[in-house]
């Protein structure tokens, strides 16, 4: 049974492949009949998938709503301090890494309700450690922006701080605009720097290579127009 607070459990990156979840991640899992969600589809088929004890329809889910977030968050705050447990899950990966969330989190620690983070698949971290690039300091961007000329703007930015700090910069991408960022990376990042793309980490079809941009040319990268990625570019 878990302890009462607020439970951050991971959930696979690709697919169903429970592997990459920790037992502890899953025994907390299915102790919880509360789950704060990112979406609310995606949270009953991973607690069909994990085999949770309770049927489906008696576990309370709460959906985050995409916005006006703050009266949504106080609402699960109040379970919380009437002795609720929450689970919190994202739709994969981590809870609260590139995701929503962290504002319930916050609350809570403001509140004094224990907050309780489980082991499991990150694919940011662990594109870094498979990249070869600088893991001791390292800038995660999130998402770049998806008009052309502000990405463009971006990475020119980012490589002046490559060139400044020597820090690994990681930033992700939707696979229908892998195309347009894969490109303007060819087209505006000096030859000589290095590019790691690590495309559907722990699914059967995992894609991790890591070389210098004049090592890349653009038939090298149509693999990767449809897939979901994190980029890494270092000095």
């Amino acid at each position: 049974m878990s302890v009462v607070g607020l439970h951050l459990i991971p959930v696979p990156i690709a697919g169903g492949n429970l592997n990459s979840l920790s037992e502890s991640s899953l025994e907390a899992a299915r102790s919880l009949k509360h789950f704060v969600v990112e979406r609310a589809k995606t949270a009953r088929a991973y607690l069909k998938l994990i085999e949770h004890p309770t049927p489906i329809n008696l576990i309370e889910i709460f959906e985050i709503p995409p916005k006006d977030e703050s009266l949504f968050y106080q609402d699960m705050l109040n379970l919380l301090k009437n002795g609720t447990s929450l689970g919190m899950v994202s739709e994969a990966g981590m809870p609260c890494i590139a995701d929503p969330g962290f504002p319930l989190v916050s609350k809570a620690h403001q509140n004094g309700i224990p907050v309780f983070p489980y082991p499991g698949p990150n694919s940011i971290l662990m594109a870094l450690m498979a990249s070869g690039f600088n893991g001791q300091e390292f800038h995660f961007h999130g998402y770049l922006p998806a008009k052309k000329d502000e990405l463009r703007h971006k990475l020119i930015w980012i490589l002046n701080e490559i060139r400044k700090s020597h820090a690994t910069h990681i930033f992700m991408e939707t696979p229908y605009r892998n195309k347009q960022i894969l490109e303007l990376i060819l087209t505006h990042i000096p030859s000589d720097m290095k590019l790691c793309i690590a495309s559907n980490l722990t699914g059967p079809d995992q894609v991790i290579e890591s070389r210098l941009i004049k090592k890349w040319n653009l038939q090298d990268l149509v693999k990767y127009y449809d897939s979901p990625s994190i980029y890494l570019l270092s000095k």
